[in-house]
Parts: C-alpha cells; sequence; structure tokens
C-alpha cells in the first residue's frame, strides 16, 4: 500500500509518501517547508499567515515528494466530474490541481491521509481542503489522522513492536500530554498542559531574551554556551512538579523569567553570560518537570514500553537526561525515541498512523477539527 500523507496543523508545510510492505513501513519522499521566517517577526505562529503558506506550498511539496518517490508523470488526468461538490471561494485547490494535473498524473496511490486535528484550524482545513480535492483526482479514499497519536505511532517505522501498557510523552510548541495506552486502538490521557505548552515556554522566553523564533532551538543554542561558573543567581521555579496530578503548567516559569530579566540592568540584560546562564536554567527547569512526571507515570502504570514524541523532544538535554533514566531505573524496558527529523512536524508520522487507520471513501465527510483529543475516534 502507497500513502500520500498530508501534515498542516501549525506552521509546517509537509507531504511524504509512505509504503507498507508486509510489517515493514518506509519513506519513498518526503518534503517540509518550513514557515520559520515567515513568523519570526511574530515571535510565534500567526493563523492567517500560516494558512495562506500553506496554500502556496501545498502543491510544490506535493510535486516535489512524488518525484522523489517516482511515482510523478507526465500525462494528463480528467478533472472529476464532482469536484464541484467541494469546491468554494476558500478552496484555491480545485483550480490549482486542475492545471497541475494538465501536465502530470501521480500513479500507484492507494489512500491519500490527512491530518484533521488537533492544531490551527485555518491550517488544519487548508491541509483538509487540499486532501479532498486530491483524492478526487487520484480516485482514492482519504485517511484522516489524529496528529498527536501520529507523534506516538512514529515507532510504526521500526521493526520492534511495543509492549503494552505504554506510556507516551508529547511535548511540542502546540502540546505537552503525557498519554497511556492500552493498546493501538485504546489512549488514555493521563495529564496535559494547563497552559503553555512546553516549546511555547520556549517560544516566549526566547523571545523574552531577545533570541527569535524558534525558541527552542535557539535556547538550546545559548544553553550550550553557558559557562560551569555562575556568574549570576538564577533559580526558576519547577511548576506543578511535585503535584499529585499529571498535569502540566508553564506559564509561570515564563513568567518567571520576565521578572528577572526586567530585575536587571540594561547592561546586564543584554550581557551573554547572563543570557546563556538564563537559557540554560530555562533549559534545565522544563525538562525536569518533563522527565520528573514522565517517571512518576513510567513507575505508578508499570509501563513496558516509554514513547517521546514532538519538537521538544528534540532537545538534547532532555535526550540526554531520557537515556540516563532508562539507563539508571529501566533497563528492561523499551523506550522509543524517534530521530529528530520525526521529532518535530512531518508527513512521514501521518503515513506512518494512516497504515492502521480507516479509509473514508466519501471525501465529503473528511472534517478538521482543532479541538481533536487523543481519545477520540475518529
Amino acid at each position: 500500500m502507497i500513502i500520500l500523507a498530508i501534515e498542516t496543523s501549525c506552521d509546517d508545510t509537509a507531504i511524504a509518501i509512505i509504503e507498507k510492505k508486509n510489517k515493514n513501513i518506509k519513506t519513498l519522499g518526503s518534503v517540509v517547508s518550513s514557515q520559520d521566517k515567515v513568523h519570526e517577526k511574530w515571535g510565534g505562529v500567526h493563523p492567517s499567515e500560516a494558512k495562506r503558506e500553506h496554500e502556496k506550498n501545498l502543491l510544490p511539496a506535493t510535486e516535489e515528494a512524488t518525484r522523489k518517490a517516482r511515482i510523478l508523470k507526465k500525462g494528463k488526468v480528467e478533472t472529476p466530474k464532482n469536484i464541484e461538490n467541494i469546491s468554494s471561494p476558500k478552496n484555491p485547490f480545485p483550480k490549482k490541481l486542475r492545471i497541475f494535473f494538465e501536465k502530470y498524473k501521480i500513479e500507484k496511490v492507494d489512500a491519500v491521509a490527512v491530518t484533521i486535528g488537533p492544531g490551527l484550524e485555518p491550517c488544519l482545513w487548508t491541509g483538509v481542503n487540499f486532501a479532498q480535492t486530491l483524492a478526487l483526482y487520484l480516485k482514492a479514499p482519504i485517511i484522516p489522522v489524529n496528529h498527536i497519536k501520529a507523534h506516538i505511532l512514529s515507532f510504526l517505522f521500526k521493526e520492534e513492536n511495543p509492549d503494552f501498557p505504554a506510556v507516551a510523552l508529547i511535548a511540542s510548541g502546540g502540546h505537552t500530554e503525557l498519554v497511556l495506552i492500552k493498546s493501538l486502538s485504546e489512549f488514555i490521557l493521563l495529564g496535559e498542559t494547563r497552559d503553555d505548552a512546553a516549546g511555547e515556554c520556549f517560544d516566549k522566553t526566547a523571545r523574552v531574551l531577545g533570541l527569535g523564533y524558534p525558541g527552542g532551538p535557539a535556547i538550546a543554542k545559548k544553553a550550550a554556551k553557558a559557562r560551569h561558573k555562575n556568574l549570576f543567581t538564577i533559580n526558576l521555579p519547577r511548576p506543578m512538579k511535585y503535584t499529585k496530578n499529571y498535569d502540566f503548567s508553564f506559564s509561570g516559569l515564563k513568567t518567571a523569567v520576565l521578572y528577572d530579566f526586567l530585575s536587571r540592568d540594561k547592561k546586564t540584560q543584554k550581557d551573554e553570560n547572563y543570557i546563556t546562564q538564563m537559557a540554560r536554567e530555562i533549559e534545565e527547569a522544563t525538562t525536569d518537570v518533563l522527565l520528573f512526571k514522565l517517571e512518576k507515570a513510567i513507575k505508578n502504570y508499570k509501563a513496558k514500553t516509554v514513547i517521546l514524541g514532538g519538537g521538544v523532544t528534540a532537545n538534547k538535554v532532555l535526550r540526554k537526561k531520557v537515556k540516563k533514566l532508562q539507563i539508571n531505573f529501566f533497563k528492561n524496558i523499551k523506550f522509543f525515541l524517534p530521530p529528530i527529523s520525526l521529532c518535530t512536524d512531518n508527513a512521514q508520522m501521518i503515513g506512518a498512523a494512516a497504515t492502521i487507520g480507516e479509509k473514508i471513501k466519501d471525501v465529503k465527510k473528511i472534517k478538521a477539527n482543532a479541538n481533536l483529543k487523543i481519545y477520540d475516534k475518529i
């Protein structure tokens, strides 16, 4: 089975061609169009700008990914008779794809997969509209995919299967969740952020320090330069670390950074030693809380497998702490820590998740749901 997968939940436009043969899943072609430069001036993702970029990038990304997969050929595809059923002023793709398919045809695609949520609603609907239109041209069904489940199911690229129960930590710019997985069809939300997500905290504190966007890599880069000898006294809180539940809160950490920054004179605010040491403390505080809650969930639910996903799990400090946790306390437990390329939003994970998803023939039934939960059935 060959799946053309689409991811537009936030600010990355991603297309991937995934092949499943027996139990093996591999990527034939993958493209991710980043919007970091577009949103840099906002210090975060601007939904309407992101939507416009998706509209611009989806077709070129599809052309590139299908070329890489060698399934794009010269030719002509007739315009589907029922294309007007999904055509509207808000859907620019019937016109764009009509022009595209006058020159090309895409072969061998058995299904189109698309993220339907959670995420930013304008971005999700852009991906859904593109998937609906493309599916009609390809005469293929659509497989709707939950974005959070896709992060978790990235392990499907590995030949080794998880043992259940499993605990997953998803940490990104929009989500911070702990999930109990009893089977590939049973997901239970243990805890989530009550305000800012971990990645969002990185973005906002980076903006305070004048480090630009995206905040996670900027904070990590500065933190790596921090001197071992502390020239500044910086002690940030670890919000909700010791609460009995599995929820998170990072807004207090963000506020503490702001107050400390404002309490310094202007010379100190621009001092490289201060900035690097503050960045290190932000990184330490955030990863400490994530790791503490993860360890507690592993112990309390007697997890046999641990899965991580989301952009924040690309952080080197967090990855080192997770590996140390496994070596010191959980040697007999499987840990699935995805490669960096699969941590941030991508369409490969959407395609992998779709290999165990349900095919929908009536493309009009596919709807975006910005508030889709991990336990919701699609």
